[in-house]
């Protein structure tokens, strides 16, 4: 009898011991060494993608993509190559959904030997990324200036919307005096076929080289990006598409951050519905802030922000809903010490779980920007690790873990 109970009470500590899930795990990806600009999706179905660039001893470039499916990664599928790419810390492609299985994704091309004068080159996929197009350029203004910094969204069945950052004013003033030289904030709207629907101008001056973003709310897109002003204030700016048009733009808060170069540290931007939450880097009596905030009424307005649970925060920040009320934000933080991705939830209220630590990296540039996705009960995250040799990096954390 006591044998038996002794039994019964093993087999119950190993089955609780089983059922526990571990608050972060990693997992092993497909990619070589010198890969980096690792970006994840999920699509509007479930599916989970994975997309990064590899580049070989010969100097070729690849975007590559993998799926997530029982448990692991699956073969990988080469996007496109090239011996002439813009491969970027900070200007990384991506991997948008389109329909029941469509994809897109895009990707820098140099256009002639300056170090920014590249182009953003899309491709597109029907089959969940079996097959790729020929490649179609959302823009024609022929300039051999900067575009990229790309976010990306499906309007549509048949609209597919991107937005980037567009440097052809700065060739166009050195043969018109009336024009100053500044970047600018465009988009275009492509069909399925690759054609170019509409070019329209965003805003007529933004910071250079940081990071666009957009979300799809119930009244239609919103596009989040650093602006510049002439006496070089560098907040973040939004404007929404309605009715076919982008509206004037407006900043999500007045920190009235002066500073003479780009900081290149975009924003990021997540929607639920009419809610919508913006997250940005800053900095305000030169202490540098992680910030969100929040609107109730698809971006017509934001409350006030409220700052994040740092330490010495790099920024680099990303952004997803949880719930109805909550919201998950990664970031970099510094200690005396080390570098680290962290993770913390808040709500519109202010409340706010314990931080939490996914790993140790590098404060480099190299070391890219960590971007994150939800499936099911867990938060999918992938960064580049430089300690070695550049390789890409996926963590699973559990959910539940964050409080």
């Amino acid at each position: 009898m006591r044998s038996a109970l002794i039994l019964i009470l093993l087999i119950g500590l190993f089955s609780c011991r089983q059922d526990t899930k571990e608050p972060i795990s990693f997992i092993e990806v497909p990619a070589n060494l010198n890969s980096g600009e690792s970006d994840l999706l999920l699509t509007a179905h479930g599916d989970l993608y994975l997309s990064w660039i590899e580049t070989d001893d010969s100097g070729l470039s690849h975007l590559i993509i993998s799926e997530y499916n029982n448990e692991s990664w699956q073969k990988p599928v080469t996007i496109a190559s090239g011996d002439n790419w813009f491969v970027n810390w900070a200007d990384f492609p991506s991997v948008q959904d389109w329909g029941e299985q469509g994809l897109v994704a895009h990707y820098l091309e140099k256009s002639a030997e300056d170090t920014y004068a590249y182009d953003v080159k899309v491709r597109m996929s029907k089959d969940r990324g079996r097959i790729w197009s020929e490649v179609i350029t959302p823009h024609d203004d022929g300039t051999h200036t900067e575009h990229g910094f790309v976010s990306k969204l499906e309007l549509t069945e048949n609209e597919f919307l991107l937005a980037w950052l567009d440097g052809r004013q700065n060739e166009y003033a050195e043969q018109d005096s009336t024009l100053q030289k500044q970047m600018t904030l465009r988009s275009a709207i492509i069909d399925p076929s690759g054609l170019k629907q509409s070019d329209l101008l965003i805003d007529e001056r933004v910071c250079d080289c940081c990071q666009t973003a957009m979300a799809m709310t119930s009244n239609g897109p919103i596009i989040v990006y650093r602006d510049r002003s002439e006496t070089e204030i560098r907040d973040i700016y939004y404007s929404r598409f309605i009715d076919g048009k982008w509206t004037e733009p407006k900043a999500i808060y007045d920190d009235n951050w002066e500073i003479p170069g780009c900081p290149v540290n975009g924003p990021a931007v997540a929607s639920n519905g009419k809610n919508i939450a913006v997250a940005w880097f800053s900095v305000n009596n030169d202490m540098a802030e992680v910030k969100i905030a929040f609107s109730e009424n698809d971006g017509e307005s934001f409350d006030l922000p409220i700052r994040v649970d740092y330490t010495k925060p790099l920024g680099r920040v990303d952004l997803l809903w949880l719930n109805e009320r909550e919201v998950l934000l990664s970031w970099m933080d510094a200690t005396a010490d080390e570098t680290s991705i962290m993770l913390q939830r808040l709500t519109q209220d202010g409340d706010k779980s314990n931080v939490f630590k996914v790993t140790s990296t590098s404060a480099e540039r190299s070391s890219g920007f960590p971007r994150m996705v939800r499936l099911d009960d867990y938060v999918f995250i992938t960064w580049t690790d430089i300690q070695d040799q550049s390789s890409i990096k996926v963590a699973k954390v559990d959910i539940e873990a964050i409080r």
